[in-house]
């Protein structure tokens, strides 16, 4: 079984044990739609908040997310992609709600595998929801990426769908997808290559607004992604291993 299988298996289980059901709703947060790829863009870096991934901890307390999200927002990011994922991901749904009254836009940042997580998405105010679209292509669950991107869009929900590969693009391209991430990370082997970026772009067409994600740590690396044409780029790993977060945010956004 390989990371992407065993994160899928941890996201059902997750849905299983109810950790997704909620009660309450709050207001959403700023579109991502409305604020990416459009004259006048406030920013070109997407920060995200994760206290632990596969390959290891943050070194940052869970104790530390309030003064790390004020932080951050005060830098003045394009929006905040915030993990949900509690075991492997260190990431709490109360994270998502408290981002999203900030007045950024937040992806809910996770492992789709289950509408009840599009509904947590809106029931915690983000104004978006990551799909993977490997998970589609590998029929690790059983329904296309089309039928979560609907289930997002029936509750005002941006979808963003991630891609890896030319494959996934020209599958991705064919969904009504808000927004696509290219992932410069292999999710079934967690290799970086900050080529992906160049290539899938320089192969294709870009019909929508495009981020490039993973493996970025410094501004000209962001400025290489906007060069091959993404719109935005999302980092979380650089920033959350940075003695002052918010200061690596800034070098990101401003050299």
């Amino acid at each position: 079984m390989d990371e992407l299988s065993r994160l899928v298996s941890n996201a059902r289980a997750l849905v299983l044990e109810g950790y997704y059901d909620l009660d309450d709703r709050l207001p959403m947060a700023p579109s991502f739609l409305e604020s990416l790829g459009v004259a006048g863009q406030v920013s070109d870096v997407i920060a995200e908040i994760k206290f632990a991934s596969p390959e290891g901890e943050s070194g940052k307390p869970k104790s530390a997310f309030d003064g790390l999200l004020d932080r951050l927002v005060a830098a003045r990011p394009l929006g905040l992609s915030v993990l949900a994922e509690p075991r492997v991901f260190g990431g709490h749904l109360d994270f998502v709600r408290r981002a999203a009254g900030k007045g950024l836009p937040v992806l809910m940042k996770d492992v789709v595998v289950d509408e009840a997580q599009i509904d947590a998405a809106a029931a915690c105010g983000a104004s978006a929801v990551l799909l993977i679209e490997s998970i589609f292509q590998r029929d690790l669950v059983p329904e296309p990426s089309q039928a979560f991107i609907d289930a997002a869009h029936d509750r005002g929900l941006d979808a963003i769908l991630e891609v890896h590969t030319l494959e996934e693009w020209d599958s991705a391209v064919g969904t009504d997808a808000d927004i696509l991430g290219i992932n410069n990370r292999d999710l079934a082997t967690m290799e970086v290559d900050l080529g992906t970026t160049r290539r899938l772009l320089g192969a294709r067409r870009k019909d929508r607004p495009t981020i490039a994600m993973s493996g970025i740590g410094r501004r000209d690396q962001v400025e290489s992604m906007l060069r091959a044409g993404a719109d935005a780029v999302l980092v979380g790993s650089s920033i959350m291993a940075h003695e002052d977060p918010g200061k690596k945010l800034e070098e990101l956004l401003h050299g």
